[in-house]
């Protein structure tokens, strides 16, 4: 049980053992001077045996050592017992002149094994205290009577060499004792100091210890590795022999940092090999107090990021590339709309003026059909420039806001019939529902327009004849929230989260036949974005699909509408 016991305190179970052990002894030594005095003596009266209890009291102690007892208690409880022992048999024996005296010598001699200078000095004054105690009875005079008469006929050397003999013998164990105890500190410094110089000779990253300057004092076996050069010629080696003169400032305020303020620091600086090529390295320092001075010195782990920094400079050569390939894509948008435009304009405003005959009647009637389609297709090619143009002004974040207080309901109404041509020919019927408290928004009138003309197409594009395309406003908070609702075929949801990115439709045979970039939706999102809202997409096979616009500053409150500054979509935001 008393050794299940000690593992309640692991990091004292060695000194408790100890403890146990060296009173087990004393109370072994007590023992046997009690059967010496009952064998020489005789039988011992009341003084005597309280002698004899107090001599087997450390075997009590020895128990109390394997319970959950604390033991600094303990020990100071044991010293100060055996210190006031001494004098009690002092006192009986004669006070100063007592053969026992010597004993008062062994109690701080005990306590050096208990712990440090404070348990010494505890002891040390518990022995002088019951020294002067016994001296101070003396000299009043009221030291009882000397229990040696009782031994008279024994030899004076043999009264006082039984209790030094005693002495000598506890000396001895407490000297043994003593010398366990400093071969296992000396044991566990010697094994403490070779796993340290294990670790620091196979660390992979280099180990150094420098002044308060920054001088090396130790530098461990890696720097063979990672600068090509001995420990030895790294010693005395200040941080401008080995930092490239562009990095030392950051290595600088790092050791400032550890050596000063006493935290740690890190700094990346380039370090020069010993051919002469410099290496990308981080040095993680922190401080180190040394005990005969008040500076401290600092210890530094030093790594290799050569590679780190070869992966952030193609990131950063990665970086520049696609910024230069966005310009490049702007300009020759910007270039492509301009020379578009101009041929587009041209062949939309002559086939308007042939198709409403301005001039006089073209005469053929397969021309007039002509002329039509020439009209349609040109129109349709200019929406697709015009919706690449506005997809890439947004991506580089040059796309701004107009907004201001318009009625929604004809904008709507303009949406629906910008549609509805093509949902005539496709037999598919429109519906739209505004009501009375989402007549009047504030929000941008062409981006709004551009939104729902895109979402009714959409769904007039992919609903079977017979169909039905709905729009519905409901007012939300401050806001408002735009639905656009189809009967048409639907999406798979594997293409739901493609959806939105520019340039990206669906998958399907339907899907196929049908003519667009992918831009549609991407615009969508990224003009809701710019009013600080979001695009929701419901779909499903067969069904149809259902998307909500939600604005959520679009609706003017009571007390007049907040008008906000234009913003602007930052870059990627669209996606």
């Amino acid at each position: 049980m008393a050794k299940e016991s000690i593992p309640a305190y692991p990091d004292e179970a060695p000194a408790r053992r100890r403890f146990a052990v060296l009173q087990s002894i004393k109370a072994c030594l007590g023992l046997l001077v009690a059967v010496s005095y009952l064998v020489l003596v005789g039988p011992p009266d009341l003084p005597v045996w309280i002698v004899f209890g107090a001599l087997v009291l450390p075997g009590c102690f020895a128990l109390l050592a394997y319970l959950r007892v604390p033991l600094t208690l303990l020990e100071s409880a044991s010293l100060a017992g055996f210190a006031g022992l001494i004098g009690y048999l002092a006192a009986l024996t004669g006070g100063v002149n007592s053969p026992l005296i010597i004993w008062l010598a062994l109690v701080p001699a005990e306590a050096a094994l208990a712990g440090g200078r404070p348990a010494v000095m505890r002891a040390g004054l518990s022995a002088a205290l019951a020294l002067i105690a016994v001296a101070a009875a003396e000299a009043l005079g009221v030291l009882p009577a000397s229990r040696l008469h009782a031994a008279a006929h024994l030899p004076a050397w043999l009264l006082y060499a039984a209790p030094a003999f005693v002495a000598i013998i506890q000396a001895a164990f407490i000297a043994a004792a003593a010398q366990d105890r400093q071969r296992e500190a000396d044991l566990a410094a010697a094994e403490g100091a070779a796993m340290y110089r294990f670790l620091a000779d196979n660390a992979m990253d280099l180990i150094t210890r420098h002044s308060a300057d920054g001088r090396i004092c130790f530098a461990s076996p890696a720097a063979r590795n990672l600068l090509g050069r001995s420990p030895e010629t790294l010693i005395g080696e200040a941080p401008t022999a080995l930092v490239h003169p562009e990095d030392l400032k950051g290595l600088q305020a790092a050791f400032v940092e550890a050596s000063y303020f006493g935290r740690a620091a890190t700094a990346e600086v380039r370090q020069r090999r010993a051919d002469g090529s410099y290496l990308w390295t981080e040095i993680r320092c922190r401080p180190a107090p040394r005990a005969d001075a008040d500076a401290v010195d600092i210890v530094a782990v030093t790594r290799d990021i050569s590679d780190r920094k070869a992966h952030e400079r193609d990131l950063i050569d990665a970086r520049d590339l696609a910024e230069q390939a966005n310009r490049a894509k702007s300009a020759f948008l910007a270039n492509m709309s301009h020379e578009l435009r101009t041929p587009l304009n041209a062949i939309i405003g002559f086939s308007e003026v042939m198709t409403e005959e301005i001039f006089g009647p073209i005469g053929v009637a397969r021309y007039s059909e002509y002329v039509r389609l020439i009209h349609e297709s040109g129109n349709h090619l200019l929406e697709l420039i015009n919706g690449v143009l506005d997809m890439s002004k947004i991506e580089a974040g040059k796309f701004e806001l107009a907004e201001e207080e318009f009625a929604l309901d004809d904008v709507a109404s303009q949406a629906l019939a910008y549609v509805k041509i093509q949902a005539d020919r496709k037999g598919v019927a429109l519906r739209m529902e505004v009501p009375a408290e989402c007549q009047r928004v504030y929000a941008d009138r062409r981006a709004v327009k551009q939104m729902l003309v895109n979402l009714l197409s959409n769904g007039v594009k992919f609903t079977p004849r017979g169909g039905c395309v709905s729009l519905h406003v409901s007012p939300v908070s401050h806001g408002i929230e735009l639905v656009v609702v189809d009967t048409g075929i639907g999406i798979d949801s594997a293409d739901l989260a493609r959806l939105g990115r520019p340039f990206e439709q669906a998958e399907g045979t339907h899907v196929r036949t049908q003519e667009g970039t992918g831009l549609g939706l991407a615009l969508v999102k990224a003009l809701a974005a710019m009013h600080g809202g979001q695009t929701v997409i419901e779909s499903e096979l067969g069904v149809g699909t259902t998307v909500r616009l939600l604005l959520p500053h679009a609706n003017p409150t009571p007390e007049g509408v907040q008008r906000l500054p234009s913003r602007r979509l930052r870059r990627g935001a669209a996606a």
